[in-house]
């Protein structure tokens, strides 16, 4: 009779992440949430992410159950890597991947500075459209100083057409872009209207 060997299989779970997130360019998505891994062996995590889905890359110190994303300007997926390490052996398994979309945008631009006389209405004012992901809404708004802007009561158009003014005026366009339930907003230049005055 020979002596006996015993195998032993490492069983392991490597938990899940969650979740997909829509979030404006430039900002960090939510923590990411963890089911924790669970099983046999020491357990160890290594986040990893990927700018296409498919190819996946170690985040330098993302080592914990949960993790944190820096601010992000492009689409980015993630999933954690989980090693069960027992008897000299490591195993390893990955959990689902994640999601988070950047709404990323190009507000446009209006046109154009203009001189006009006191009680004159100036020519409306023209839009270089939007570009980017998500649909989008308007807001114009005015100032008559070039600093404090207020919003223009139903003025919710690509353009503007401004009522005859009295004073110097400045315009600007606020471009909300809705993505997935997600809203971000950009501004376009201003342009001012000045307005001549005199006795």
């Amino acid at each position: 009779e020979t002596n006996v060997v015993k195998v032993t299989v490492i069983n392991f779970v490597p938990g899940s992440i969650a979740s997909d997130q829509t979030i404006c360019e430039g900002t960090a998505p939510a923590a990411f949430t963890s089911v924790v891994a669970s099983g046999d062996g020491v357990l160890t995590y290594q986040w990893q992410d990927s700018p296409d889905g498919i190819i996946f890359t170690d985040i330098p110190a993302a080592t914990s159950a949960t993790y944190t994303s820096v601010s992000l300007i492009a689409d980015t997926w993630f999933k954690r890597v989980v090693t069960a390490s027992l008897n000299g052996t490591d195993c390893m398994e990955e959990t689902n991947v994640i999601k988070v979309t950047v709404n990323n945008f190009i507000p446009g631009s209006i046109l154009a500075d203009q001189t006009i006389c006191e009680g004159v209405a100036p020519l409306a004012l023209t839009s270089v459209a939007p570009t980017g992901d998500g649909t989008f809404t308007y807001q114009w708004q005015s100032s008559l100083d070039g600093l404090s802007y207020s919003n223009i009561i139903g003025a919710n158009l690509s353009t503007y057409a401004p009522a005859a003014l009295t004073a110097d005026t400045w315009y600007k366009r606020q471009v909300t872009s809705t993505l997935n339930g997600n809203t971000c907003s950009e501004e376009t230049n201003d342009v001012e209207i000045t307005v001549l005055n005199f006795i």
